[in-house]
């Protein structure tokens, strides 16, 4: 079985806060609504039946502390079968830990004095910092995803390499099998990732590299057969080098789609791009103004999550009306 040796590089910054896969939004959206909701109770004023005290809050509270302990506990998993980003995954675990801690007892207090607004401002960073650690283990996850997609393209670039150095006939039919083989592997984690991936346009890149790299590879050992038949000739030598490029920059281009890190990301960008981090600040900022608990509701669910999601549906609509 062939093996990745070379260092595997991801083009991500792990202190960014960018959500790049539909999976991460869709685990994410719960706890956000959660909080926001609980930010949101006793907006009216204390309850006529105990003093001050609200019962929803407290059961809100308790949703979020168990919302944050599955995030924990898959987190410690990911971690343990992590490689690549171990340390990275066990350090974000902790401050999820951490802030979970915070804001249970942040929730918890405001719960028991839900008319105080010193309570509530305490609470309302709480959540911010909780939700920004959530939101980084989550998306480091998410890039040791990526690694293992990396990993298998590492294996068929070395597989693709040994069947470029194959040196007759036999030799050649061995090596391509075994390339073949590593191509359904990577086909199979490349199409999951395709279907995870929010933006529209790294979609259709990580479809048309997959597209490039099937139609070049059948045509890979026709191109290498017909060189090894006729070494002197310039055309079969040319004709091969040919293909062997083409099926390299397909290997490239889903490497590239599945970072979300097309050429044209440095014109253009993708949608979302620090949308996350922008309203967490919002959140925390807007605070000091005596913000309304709904105006919570609109920065935090409907900025990020709910606009995201729209923005994306609006952009495939467009696509296959034109």
């Amino acid at each position: 079985m062939t093996t990745a040796t070379s260092p595997i590089l991801l083009k991500w910054d792990p202190k960014s806060l960018e959500i790049r896969t539909l999976t991460v939004e869709r685990l994410l959206e719960p706890l956000v609504t959660q909080v926001t909701t609980l930010v949101n109770t006793s907006n009216k004023g204390p309850s006529s039946k105990k003093k001050g005290r609200s019962k929803k809050a407290h059961v809100l509270a308790l949703s979020v502390e168990q919302a944050t302990q599955n995030f924990l506990e898959k987190g410690e998993q990911i971690a343990k079968n992590s490689h690549d980003l171990k340390e990275e995954l066990i350090l974000a675990v902790e401050d999820v830990r951490k802030q979970g801690d915070s804001m249970r007892v942040a929730s918890q207090e405001f719960a028991d004095d839900p008319c105080s607004s010193v309570k509530r401002g305490t609470m309302v960073r709480a959540a911010r910092a909780l939700l920004s650690a959530v939101t980084r283990l989550l998306i480091l996850a998410d890039m040791a995803d990526v690694m293992r997609l990396l990993a298998h393209l590492k294996i068929v670039e070395e597989a693709l390499e040994a069947v470029k150095n194959a040196t007759n006939e036999q030799d050649l039919a061995n090596r391509f099998k075994e390339f073949g083989k590593e191509m359904v592997k990577l086909n199979y984690v490349a199409a999951r990732r395709q279907q995870e991936l929010k933006d529209p346009q790294c979609r259709d890149e990580m479809a048309a590299a997959r597209g490039a790299l099937k139609k070049n590879a059948t045509m890979l050992y026709t191109a290498s057969q017909a060189f090894l038949r006729h070494p002197d000739v310039a055309a079969t030598r040319a004709n091969r080098d040919y293909v062997f490029k083409q099926v390299q920059e397909a290997i490239g281009g889903i490497s590239s789609a599945a970072q979300a890190t097309s050429p044209g990301d440095e014109k253009h960008g993708h949608a979302g791009i620090g949308e996350l981090a922008a309203a967490l600040n919002e959140f925390d900022v807007r605070l000091v103004d005596d913000l309304e608990p709904v105006g919570l509701v609109t920065s935090m669910n409907i900025s990020y999550i709910s606009s995201a999601t729209r923005a994306s549906q609006r952009e495939r609509t467009g696509r296959s009306g034109g």
